[in-house]
């Protein structure tokens, strides 16, 4: 009885079984182990592989980063959609060969989708600086009240004038782009909406600084902006817009929260942990959380926030639950949701 059981291990799982018959045969005693450890495995995971599809969309989508040039990309899925064959064919019935052919289609996938997103949003980039005079429709307009200055995302209308000393032809201007202009140079009537005239220095969105750093071309690139600059007085509003009747919920919630905190430094690093707005971080409390190496808490959002403090409820709320004696005499879920003084009644059951 015993020798029959350990001789076929794989009788217990019909599936397995089916399985390591479909892997071919000139593996040999030692592939044909691994392809049956294999297999065991993958029986005993069915359940949490559909997660691993997300990890493989989110492969193909780095490969579409890191390789250099569409050809590269034509081969990496070609690659990608090869192996789902081969595999499909050597092992119709294994789980192992499946799980890769669905997984170097998922690569294939999520490398053509973001290629996709690429051309379907490509827009003109401005091919080197320029300075000139043009009228633009006003997108957004953002305070950056730390710093004096009024960013705005512009759609251009047209070129009014360009310098008499550029004697090559300019390209076109891009769809969007995105300036910067002092709070005392802002007239009245500049809200979303408005078509304005302005003169500003134009250049391409900055590569990285250093190798590795923040890449802002590719963040305006995927946000359609084309050109950043500085806008110079005087701005003309030749069309107004429509006021907002009610501010947005961004900026209704980081003004609601630099209230509270009283303005200054604390109310801008409040603001921007709970909504991302950092235009009220003044200078010296930005330089300063960069240098304590703190600068990248000031990218997360209310919703990075949310997810950390509910990842931290749960957490302590298991590792509560494993004392019985807590877990009858405590309403759990209350402790890591609150942090002060408690009363009796509120945890008590």
């Amino acid at each position: 009885m015993a020798g029959s059981a350990c001789s076929a291990p794989s009788t217990r799982f019909p599936a397995l079984q089916i399985g390591v018959r479909a892997w071919p045969s000139h593996l040999g005693s030692g592939g044909m182990a691994v392809a049956d450890e294999v297999e065991r495995w993958l029986e005993a995971e069915r359940d949490q592989l559909a997660l691993w599809l997300p990890v493989m969309l989110g492969l193909g989508i780095t490969l579409w980063f890191v390789l250099p040039d569409p050809g590269a990309w034509r081969a990496a899925m070609l690659v990608a959609v090869a192996i789902a064959l081969g595999s499909v064919a050597r092992g119709r019935h294994g789980r192992a060969a499946r799980a890769l052919a669905v997984g170097a289609l998922a690569v294939a996938l999520g490398l053509g989708l973001v290629w996709w997103r690429s051309e379907r949003i490509a827009h003109p980039i401005l091919a080197r600086p320029a300075i000139l005079t043009f009228t633009a429709r006003v997108e957004r307009v953002e305070p950056l009240v730390a710093r004096d200055l009024v960013r705005l995302r512009l759609a251009p209308i047209s070129v009014v004038s360009r310098p008499e000393a550029v004697s090559r032809r300019l390209p076109e201007l891009p769809p969007a782009l995105r300036l910067n202009l002092a709070k005392a140079d802002v007239p009245v009537g500049l809200v979303a909406g408005a078509t304005i005239r302005l003169a500003a220095r134009l250049m391409p969105p900055p590569e990285p600084a250093v190798p590795g750093a923040y890449d802002y071309a590719r963040t305006a690139w995927f946000d359609g902006i084309g050109a950043t600059g500085r806008g110079f007085a005087p701005v003309t509003v030749l069309a107004g817009g429509e006021p907002a009747v009610l501010p947005g919920l961004r900026e209704a919630l980081s003004a609601h929260i630099q209230e509270r905190a009283g303005g200054g430094g604390a109310g801008g690093i409040a603001a921007a942990l709970a909504t991302g707005d950092q235009g009220s971080i003044p200078l010296d409390d930005t330089e300063a959380m960069r240098r304590s190496g703190l600068a990248h808490l000031l990218s997360v959002s209310g919703l990075h926030i949310s997810a950390a403090v509910a990842a931290t409820m749960i957490l302590v709320t298991r590792l509560l639950a494993l004392s019985p004696w807590l877990a009858l005499r405590l309403r759990l879920p209350f402790v890591p949701a609150r942090r002060g003084p408690w009363s009796r009644s509120a945890i008590l059951c």
